[in-house]
């Protein structure tokens, strides 16, 4: 009997504690785990990593993080399949489908100080046999929120029938809104569709939520009734000012020197925005910083340009008046030294004309010179050697006397003379004397 009591004991006890191991099984929750301060060094990436597990297989993961812009940078961000990530302004969304039990968020930020920072999970939540669940609290949610927002296959199906936009070659459905503080939920008409939207309490802005096809990307958008286009819902503060950007207005007055650029925002996204640039001749060259002018409008709808630093991740109102005297100023100056270019070329032009006129008369008379120097010397020597010695000069020389010849004779007078007597081969010619030829003829003929 007592055998029996025991082993009823023991049976009962293995059973309860099957059944305790089994409800603990079953109300296992899922569970995040992941850094939640960092160590932030200026200039250099850091990087934490995010898991989150399931006891069932999760058709999508939805991560959301707050950090200190102050001190840090969001700067990309991976993990799982059909990844998407976005950040700046203090926030980062994270979201995949990893198809599996376990998903890893790994998301890298670079330090704008060396100081200790706290990163906050701002939700966690995951889907689960068509379910969605807060993975922070535990508990699931509705099936008319599951319907509205999340990515089930019943909001594939009625695409067709909701606005869309295209961006970066993929298209966007405008889907519910989450809640912003300062908008109210409102109904608007967009290509012809009842869509559910969000209006500014005091301003006329309206921020519908776009949902790309695959729903990899769900973000809000700032839409523009007027011209229907939608830009990244960015909200950021400025000094005292709480600014939201919005598309710059068709004849909105651009800064001197700006030119039109896509600023890139997430992975995905662009924000219209202008860059400063230089003008080398018909080029123009951008600043290689990363300051962007933006168009944005401040709580109390005052519509201005902004500087924007997209490193810093800051804004400043861009101050127009002073910019534009400073930029009549630079254009003042660049005139004058353009005039004083014009002139000095004018200048130069003429040096060069002149001085080129008197180097070619300078080469003429140069060249004549030679030939008047040439001629004058050659007239000189033909001269030299035509001229005639004056008689005085044959006097002072001394004669040379001739060489007596062989067998030659002296020749003169009797008288002591000297002067009378010659050398030999220096006699006078003797006179020749003239023969007269008498024809005998002639003396016949006289005589008779």
């Amino acid at each position: 009997m007592k055998n029996r009591m025991h082993f009823i004991g023991k049976t009962a006890a293995l059973l309860a504690g099957l059944i305790l191991c089994l409800g603990m099984t079953a109300m296992a929750a899922p569970s995040i785990e992941g850094e939640t301060s960092l160590q932030s060094k200026e200039d250099e990436v850091v990087s934490t990593e995010y898991t989150i597990t399931s006891d069932g297989e999760m058709e999508h993961a939805e991560l959301t993080l707050l950090y200190d812009k102050d001190v840090l940078t969001y700067m990309s961000g991976s993990g799982g399949n059909n990844f998407s990530g976005s950040g700046g302004n203090g926030s980062v969304q994270l979201s995949s489908r990893p198809n599996a039990s376990e998903a890893v968020f790994t998301v890298k930020f670079k330090g704008k100080s060396s100081e200790d920072t706290d990163i906050t999970i701002a939700s966690c939540v995951i889907t689960v046999d068509g379910k969605q669940i807060d993975v922070l609290s535990g508990e699931e949610t509705s099936a008319a929120e599951v319907s509205e927002t999340d990515s089930t296959a019943e909001e594939d199906e009625d695409n067709e029938e909701r606005a869309s936009f295209v961006i970066d070659g993929r298209t966007f459905y405008v889907r519910r809104p989450d809640d912003v503080e300062g908008f109210d939920t409102m109904h608007l008409d967009i290509q012809g569709y009842d869509c559910r939207v969000l209006k500014h309490q005091s301003l006329d802005l309206y921020v519908v939520k776009l949902r790309s096809d695959n729903g990899s990307y769900r973000d809000n958008f700032v839409y523009n009734p007027e011209t229907g286009n939608v830009i990244p819902f960015v909200q950021m503060e400025s000094g005292t000012d709480d600014v939201i950007f919005i598309e710059p207005e068709e004849n909105v007055h651009v800064p001197t020197r700006y030119s039109p650029v896509n600023m890139g925002w997430g992975p995905k996204y662009t924000i219209p925005a202008y860059k400063h640039v230089t003008i080398d001749g018909i080029d123009e060259i951008q600043d290689d910083t990363n300051r962007y002018l933006v168009y944005g409008i401040n709580q109390d709808g005052e519509k201005a340009w902004y500087s924007y630093d997209y490193d810093r991740n800051s804004l400043q109102l861009f101050d127009d008046v002073a910019y534009q005297g400073e930029q009549n100023y630079i254009a003042y100056l660049e005139e004058s030294v353009e005039g004083q270019k014009e002139e000095s070329a004018h200048l130069l032009e003429r040096y060069n004309t002149d001085m080129g006129r008197r180097l070619t008369i300078i080469m003429v008379m140069t060249i004549l010179i030679i030939v008047l120097l040439n001629a004058v010397f050659l007239m000189y020597h033909r001269m030299k050697k035509m001229q005639v010695l004056p008689d005085g000069e044959d006097e002072e020389e001394p004669e040379e006397k001739p060489e007596r010849k062989p067998g030659a004779f002296v020749t003169g007078s009797l008288e002591e003379n000297e002067t009378d007597f010659q050398e030999p081969g220096e006699e006078e010619p003797e006179e020749e004397i003239e023969l007269e030829i008498i024809d005998l003829d002639d003396e016949t003929e006289d005589e008779d």
